[in-house]
């Protein structure tokens, strides 16, 4: 009887104590003894004071849940623990009316039964008929439930004429007669005793009585009501009818056994009865069950007994189905159609209402809308409607910069064959690691001719790897998370996975790094390993530094299984994608999508203390003016520098003007014990972790002390922020992380790692119940790293446009009071940056947005490519070097922002500020406008305009001239087609014979005549040639 709970539930242990306490007075037994062993509950005198204490201390728990009664109601001595509850009897009073009440009883012992009829009460007193005068109904449960109470003899005569009759009727095991006329001669002696005993105070739980079948004034509970209690019979269906009819609709039953959830059940319509424990489930389990099913039917339960964070929903399903396929397919959005876009008439609209110009606005309703009176009638309208119209234009603004990485289930492709010899890479100590078997068991069981370990001690400097005849590498370096022994902010892993790469250069021998538990495909797929998932925004900096060397990154599950083998040697197949999670439910790859629009308001506000790190800088000085316009009471701002930082006394002073207090402090958020320091003295609300510093260093020349000065400050810093905090009730754990840990950015591998694992500490943390909010940023415009000129120039041409920082931290906001862990807000101008970005090697990660699929699917612009044939064509053939180089020229001004003037034909393109990133984006151009398909290095190979337009004119064929480079394209192709691999010997002399035979008809003829057979290679044409290998072979 609630023995359990006393250990398992500190509430009840403690409501217990209090208890005995007010018992110990009238009894002489201990109460919680009496818990633990049961003994002498068969002692009236004892088992309703312990129902009592255990009835009153089970409402405690459910207090600890949060939910206080708005109404409570007692069954025959459980009155007296529901006016305790509704605190209108003192704790004392109530322990004193049960003992003195249950003591009194023993002098009926034996003297009286009672007992359960299962009809009405109609047919009971049928039953009892005239000749038992001392038989009485005594409890009336339900329509069913009945309990009558008397002699013994009467009392069992009655049961076997019930029984006689098919009814179902048992004696109960208690010895006297309550709610009987026999508790008369109790009366003088239970009044006298309980003398005294009164209502403490008029409580807002209402409190109905089944004495009178009601709600009643809690002054009527004296002692004379608690003898009437004794004596009346108890109407209880009646009770719960009247509450019912009042509007209660939930029931609990706080007591050690369900007993009265049937006739409860059956007398209430519309309700629900939640049973408290059950006989033999007497835990925390049952409980916690009891909670859920309150939960489910209205209750507001303070989950945060069970989770001391707040927590969040997850998307159904929550497990893998193991048979049929749970994952719908995948469907493309439709292109915007025509009538998504605003008319000319709409536009007008718009701008008569922002200019508040009445004769526009005339104008354009026309004659019978816009009439003198219609417009003088809107006039009153136009500045509410105006800002409206500004407030939904930036929410546009801000939905359209709003993405987020998604993870899409594909289709197992079955079991392959690798092939080949492998190596592994894995640092010392973990051969045995369930990941490393895995992958070893993969490998050898899918075909792998030659597995090999190879273990890497940490500072160990690795020499240039042999690859020559290996069909694959794979890194499970990163499974390694301990700090590096010389920098602890990095992690072992993270840097023998760096001296990797440099090691083996990009060769062509795929490389693929395998992580586990470093990615959450949803939300019920926890990220464990955030440690682990900065080797991800490694890994996308280095497959577009290494595009031959770089294979992909695969993320195992936590639990490996059978399933996980097939699946993680296709992973490790040659294949487009090259983010790949494998699970037990299959296999994801990553995505990234267009996030869902969100409302206008935004919910959160700052409350307390909100510290914001890097707070004295640019976006930190951004943050803080914005939280201080939303009343935050205290802003702590942190830097390096702290109150000597420039800028930092006029951004103090400008935000106690608003009415914030401010506290400027020095501190490095990488050194843990400073900010221990810093946050043992001001304890925040809310914190923004927005320090950093910019990084640009290729990966080939990246060292584990360069490293650690770039993840201490972005990842080490929000590592130790979090496990500082944890036992904060933060409102807000906000993280600014960068775009170029979501798609990867070049020289940007260090700087990568550690805002990525901005992104999944906020997932792991999500998982775990906690505040946390990582957005991703593009370039701020006004403040940030990337503000300068230079900066934005050079993001503009890569394809990233700037952000306005008033319409981003409305993001911000909006992102926060979302509760989703990631966001990504960037401007994308895709049809630059898709074309560069993937300019090395395909991204499938890009491929759903609907702005590539377009591109992908109707290819270049048909009208530019139109029209720069056509003005091609037309052009005299002596003058179509000229035109070309002008051409070139022109797209190199464009491509730098410059005027033609400033680009010389033939000054070299490096000279003039070209880069790696520009001379694609030139080549892209080119390509749109020619209709080639040009090689990316095309800008180098010809390094000036001049050069690059001959070679144009070589490749497009004009003047006539036979158009080398069309040719040797075609014999690539036919190269491409035939794979002499698979033809057998007879077939290949055969082949090598043709080829002989085309040969000839190039070569000079036996007579030292340039005629072969054929016009020599100056007199034919691009089509003589396309033709010539088409009739000899087939397909040109």
């Amino acid at each position: 009887m609630g023995a359990q709970l006393l250990d398992e539930s500190p509430v009840f242990a403690d409501r217990i104590a209090e208890c005995e306490q007010a018992l110990a007075p009238h009894v002489g037994w201990s109460l919680t003894e009496v818990l633990r062993d049961g003994r002498e509950l068969d002692r009236v005198d004892v088992v309703q004071p312990v129902l009592w204490a255990v009835m009153v201390s089970l409402a405690a728990v459910w207090e600890g849940y949060g939910v206080r009664p708005a109404a409570v109601i007692g069954h025959s001595q459980g009155e007296i623990a529901a006016a305790c509850v509704a605190g209108v009897l003192s704790l004392q009073d109530a322990a004193r009316i049960v003992a003195v009440r249950s003591d009194a009883l023993r002098q009926l012992q034996g003297r009286g039964d009672m007992a359960s009829i299962g009809t009405g009460p109609d047919e009971v007193r049928a039953l009892i008929g005239d000749e038992r005068p001392g038989v009485s109904v005594a409890v009336v449960n339900s329509a069913s439930s009945t309990v009558i109470s008397g002699p013994p003899a009467e009392v069992a005569a009655v049961v076997s004429e019930a029984e006689a009759r098919g009814l179902r009727a048992r004696l109960i095991d208690v010895g006297y007669a309550s709610h009987n006329a026999q508790i008369d001669e109790l009366a003088g002696q239970l009044e006298e005793r309980l003398s005294g005993v009164r209502p403490v105070a008029v409580s807002d739980v209402a409190f109905y009585s089944t004495v009178t079948a009601g709600r009643i004034d809690t002054d009527a509970l004296t002692a004379e009501y608690w003898v009437t209690n004794l004596r009346e019979q108890v109407r209880f269906a009646e009770t719960l009818e009247a509450l019912q009819a009042d509007g209660y609709h939930l029931f609990i039953e706080a007591s050690p056994h369900p007993v009265l959830v049937l006739p409860m059940e059956e007398t209430i319509e519309a309700g629900t009865v939640v049973p408290t424990l059950r006989r033999d489930q007497g835990g925390t389990k049952q409980l916690t069950l009891a909670a859920a099913q309150a939960f489910t039917a209205g209750a507001d339960i303070n989950w945060r007994r069970w989770f001391p964070t707040p927590q969040h929903p997850i998307d159904l399903p929550t497990y893998p189905f193991q048979h049929h396929h749970y994952w719908l397919k995948r469907t493309r959005p439709h292109p915007p159609t025509p009538g998504a876009q605003p008319t000319a008439s709409e536009a007008q609209l718009w701008r008569a209402v922002e200019e508040r110009d009445l004769g526009l606005l005339s104008q354009t309703l026309g004659p019978e809308e816009g009439s003198e009176e219609a417009v003088q009638a809107l006039a009153p309208a136009l500045p509410v409607l105006g800002s409206w119209r500004r407030r939904h234009q930036e929410q546009a603004t801000i939905d359209s910069w709003r993405y987020h990485v998604t993870w899409t289930h594909v289709p197992d492709s079955g079991s392959p064959e690798l092939g080949g010899d492998w190596l592994l890479f894995v640092s010392a100590g973990q051969a045995e690691h369930p990941a490393v078997q895995a992958v070893f068991d993969a490998l050898t069981k899918h075909g792998a001719a030659d597995v090999r370990l190879c273990s890497v001690e940490p500072r160990t400097d690795l020499a240039p790897v042999r690859t020559d005849g290996l069909a694959g590498i794979v890194n499970l370096l990163a499974l390694d998370e301990d700090p590096h022994p010389d920098h602890p902010a990095v992690p072992s892993g993270l840097a023998a996975t760096i001296a990797l790469v440099q090691a083996l250069g990009d060769t062509g021998v795929p490389l693929y790094t395998v992580t586990q538990g470093a990615v959450s495909t949803s939300a019920a797929d926890p990220l464990g390993r955030p440690v682990q998932a900065q080797v991800w925004g490694l890994g996308r900096v280095a497959a577009l530094e290494y595009p031959r060397l770089w294979g992909g990154l695969v993320d195992l599950p936590a639990r490996i299984d059978h399933r996980t083998l097939p699946r993680l040697a296709a992973a490790l197949s040659p294949q487009d994608e090259d983010q790949i999670a494998v699970r037990s439910d299959g296999v994801h790859v990553r995505r990234l999508a267009h996030a869902d629009p969100v409302g206008i308001e935004a919910s959160w506000r700052p409350e307390g203390t909100t510290l914001i790190t890097g707070g004295t800088g640019g976006i930190g000085a951004v943050l803080a003016r914005w939280l201080a316009h939303q009343g935050a009471p205290h802003l702590h701002l942190t830097s390096r520098r702290g109150p000597d930082a420039p800028g930092a006394h006029q951004l103090t002073t400008e935000l106690t003007d608003l009415g914030t207090h401010v506290t400027v402090t020095a501190c490095d958020v990488s050194n843990r014990q400073q900010l221990r320091d810093l946050i043992d003295t001001h304890p925040p609300t809310a914190i923004i972790h927005a320090a950093g510093a910019a990084d640009l260093t290729p990966i080939g020349e990246l060292t584990a002390a360069h490293l650690g000065g770039v993840l201490g400050a972005k990842a080490h810093a929000a590592w130790n922020l979090h496990e500082l905090t944890r036992g904060l009730d933060l409102s807000a754990f906000v993280m600014f992380s960068s775009g170029a840990a979501v798609w990867g950015s070049g020289q940007q591998g260090a700087y990568g790692a550690a805002n990525h694992f901005l992104d999944a500490l906020a997932e792991h943390r999500r998982a775990q119940g906690l505040a946390a909010t990582s957005v991703a940023w593009g370039p701020w415009a006004e403040a940030g790293m990337s503000a300068g000129e230079e900066s934005l120039a050079y993001f503009k041409r890569f394809g990233l446009l700037p952000l306005g920082s008033e319409l981003c931290v409305k993001a911000l906001h909006q992102a926060i009071s979302s509760g989703r862990p990631t966001l990504t807000v960037a401007d994308f101008d895709w049809a630059r940056f898709t074309p560069t970005f993937t300019a090395q090697r395909p991204s499938p990660f890009l491929a759903d947005l609907p702005e590539n699929r377009r591109a992908a699917e109707g290819g270049g612009s048909d009208a530019e490519l139109s029209a720069f044939r056509a003005e091609l064509e037309k052009t005299p053939a002596a003058q179509r070097q000229d035109f070309l180089v002008r051409q070139v020229r022109a797209y190199a001004a464009a491509t730098l922002g410059r005027a033609v003037e400033e680009v010389p034909a033939v000054k070299p393109f490096q000279e003039l500020g070209f880069d790696s990133l520009t001379a694609v984006q030139l080549r892209n151009q080119l390509n749109s406008a020619t209709g080639l398909a040009l090689p990316p290095t095309v800008v180098f190979d010809h390094p000036t305009s001049e050069a690059l337009a001959t070679y144009l004119r070589e490749q497009l064929g004009v003047e006539g001239e036979a158009g080398e480079g069309q040719v040797l394209t075609a014999l690539d192709k036919w190269a491409t087609a035939y794979d002499a691999a698979g033809l057998d010997e007879a077939a290949r002399r055969r082949v090598v014979g043709r080829l002989r035979a085309l040969v000839s008809k190039w070569s000079p003829a036996a007579d030292g005549s340039e005629n072969g057979g054929h016009d020599d290679l100056e007199k034919a044409s691009a089509d003589d040639i396309f033709d010539l290998i088409s009739s000899e072979f087939g397909k040109s």
